[in-house]
């Protein structure tokens, strides 16, 4: 019993099964095939609703319209439409034979002159989809699967998203090279004086990516500036096509006497070429074709109003590479004087060169005026390219074998030389020539780099003079008068302490005296004065500035055993002017200008020393010898 029921149940299951197939089958064979199965090669959207047929093609690994325009196509465009047709839901259908059946016709449905048309295949076979009039229901259309024999409802969505004007169809930009991928471009346009002339020559600019960086291989070899290639592909790449006018190629400016601008990008195995003819008739726009395509658009014009300047607004602009780091050597030289700085192991400069005596001197290069050099130098660009040829004969420009020239080497020693020559003007900007060394073309840049850069070594001489141990401390310091050994400013502690001293001063005096306390400890000096001078003081312009004070610094350095005691001493001019006094350390060869600070916390203690009428009215107010720059 239990066996029967089981081959019962058995041959149930296999009628239900197979009755399920061939219902699924039956309603498989009514509809037309999916979209994802037929050969979609080509696309064409007709109809009342549209004012000239819409053609697609796809060629060459690519969708391109072919009519109205001939034109590449926007992909997600095209994607979107097979999409829609290949997921098109078909469940809300009746055949033609039941409208037959019923007694009505195409013409209800607005299928028998439909407003859109729709055909898609490889162009052999092809299917046809027709979209009627709207449901009486819900915002529905009626459309014609004519391969099926269907009529099928449709959201009015679906169609909108199926009937795209053609500038929605058309890929937007001009070139189908991405910028990432290029690798040169190049402009072609009539030269200056061939502008009018049927035969004329052609100016050519051409770059060629190297690497990361870009260069021009014409009409010169020079590095290009890498971010402003990138910007100007970036605009160039993205130019899209404002207008299909319906023109003649002459009209446009491309009749056989024309020399058209032509802008060249080549990619990976393929190469774009865009040619630009005239402008339209308000000027804000140019004719352009592409060089296999003979239809005419419009361009902004705009994109393109700097063709010509590429040259110069694409170059590089910066003039001496290096590694601050990596320096060993820094020259300056003019007219047969040279100042050296050099990078000692420890990481020190210093600074060789020559004193007004003639004799070579060695002293610790100033680290901040080496820097503020330094980063000059690393900042410098080009403001104006002046000459790419200019030959041999640059004495013009003031670069001669005695100019100021600067020579930075690296620890590959590699060096980088830059001359710079007289001064000019340019559009009210004041600038100098310079060139490069190995490179014939002149330059124009800031005259900032020529007022940094002298052959004076004492300009370059560590304005730091004197400066305690790091284990010193301060016993006493005084400020007397020399002649008189007046007393002016005296202070003292065994332990370096001054608080109970600084206590009884008033808040002016306080300050002041802080500052030269601190000046003790490391004197920093304004300038150094190239003047002779001996125990009695400075010979400036012929006239002696004597030595007027003296201060005297006492302290203990702290050694294994016991602090050994040590002194230094300074002498000072009275204060000249309000910004101007001189000084000299005890064991310095060479005088100096005090800071402005200095001065001030000085002048709190010395304002009531009697100063000479006769020497105020007698000294010069330029405290330093002027060097040629």
């Amino acid at each position: 019993m239990r066996f029967r029921l089981t081959i019962l149940l058995l041959f149930a299951n296999i009628a239900l099964f197979v009755s399920l197939w061939f219902l699924e089958r039956d309603d498989s064979d009514a509809l037309a095939p999916a979209a994802d199965t037929v050969p979609f090669t080509v696309l064409e959207i007709s109809g009342k609703g549209i004012d000239k047929p819409r053609v697609l093609k796809f060629e060459n690994n690519r969708w391109r319209i072919t009519a109205p325009i001939n034109w590449p196509a926007n992909l997600f465009a095209v994607n979107r439409i097979r999409n829609q047709i290949e997921f098109l839901d078909r469940e809300a259908s009746f055949s033609l034979s039941e409208v037959k059946q019923h007694g009505h016709t195409l013409a209800e449905y607005g299928l028998d002159d439909p407003a859109y048309t729709f055909r898609y295949g490889d162009g052999k076979k092809m299917y046809t989809l027709k979209i009627g009039k709207s449901a009486p229901v819900g915002d529905r259309i009626y459309m014609l699967d004519q391969s099926g024999d269907k009529i099928i409802v449709v959201d009015k969505e679906f169609v909108d998203s199926l009937v795209v004007d053609t500038e929605r169809l058309r890929n937007q930009n001009v070139f189908d090279i991405p910028r990432f991928e290029v690798s040169a471009f190049s402009i072609r346009m009539p030269s200056d004086e061939s502008a009018n002339s049927i035969k004329g020559n052609f100016r050519r600019i051409g770059l060629v990516r190297d690497g990361s960086k870009w260069k021009f291989e014409t009409p010169i070899v020079a590095s290009a500036d890498s971010n402003e290639v990138d910007a100007f592909l970036g605009e160039i790449c993205q130019i899209s096509a404002k207008s299909f006018p319906n023109i003649t190629a002459a009209e446009a400016g491309f009749d056989i006497s024309a020399l058209p601008t032509t802008v060249t990008i080549e990619g990976t195995n393929r190469r774009q070429v865009l040619l630009i003819g005239g402008k339209t008739k308000d000027g804000t726009q140019v004719y352009a074709r592409l060089e296999d395509n003979p239809t005419i658009f419009t361009l902004d014009a705009s994109a393109f109003r700097n063709l010509s300047d590429i040259q110069t607004t694409l170059r590089d602009k910066s003039l001496m590479r290096f590694d601050i780091e990596k320096i060993t050597s820094l020259d300056i030289s003019k007219g047969g004087r040279v100042v050296r700085f050099s990078r000692l192991k420890s990481g020190v400069w210093d600074v060789t060169g020559e004193d007004s005596k003639g004799a070579v001197v060695t002293y610790k290069a100033d680290a901040q005026a080496l820097a503020a050099l330094l980063l000059k130098l690393s900042k410098m660009r080009v403001r104006q390219f002046v000459s790419d040829a200019p030959g041999e004969n640059v004495a013009p420009y003031g670069i001669v074998p005695s100019s100021l020239k600067i020579t930075v080497t690296q620890s590959d020693q590699s060096a980088s030389g830059l001359s710079i020559g007289k001064a000019y003007e340019n559009g009210g900007e004041k600038l100098v020539y310079a060139r490069l060394d190995g490179s014939d073309a002149i330059f124009g840049i800031s005259g900032d780099i020529a007022e940094l850069s002298d052959t004076d070594i004492l300009r370059y001489r560590s304005k730091i003079v004197e400066f305690l141990p790091e284990k010193a401390t301060i016993t006493s310091i005084k400020i007397s008068e020399k002649d008189t050994g007046i007393a002016l400013f005296e202070m003292s502690s065994k332990n370096g302490d001054f608080p109970a001293q600084l206590a009884k001063m008033d808040e002016r005096k306080k300050v002041a005296a802080r500052r030269i306390l601190d000046s003790a400890k490391i004197f920093v000096v304004k300038n150094y004065a190239d003047y002779p001078f001996s125990d009695k003081g400075l010979t400036v312009g012929g006239k002696l500035v004597p030595w007027h004070y003296t201060m005297r610094v006492n302290y203990d350095v702290k050694g294994t055993g016991s602090s050994v005691p040590e002194s230094k001493s300074w002498m000072f001019s009275r204060r000249i002017g309000g910004l101007t006094q001189y000084g000299s350390c005890e064991k310095s060869n060479v005088p100096f200008l005090l800071p402005e600070d200095f001065i001030d916390a000085l002048f709190e203690f010395t304002r009531d020393s009697v100063v000479s009428g006769e020497l105020e009215k007698t000294l010069p107010a330029a405290p330093l010898k002027k060097t040629s720059k």
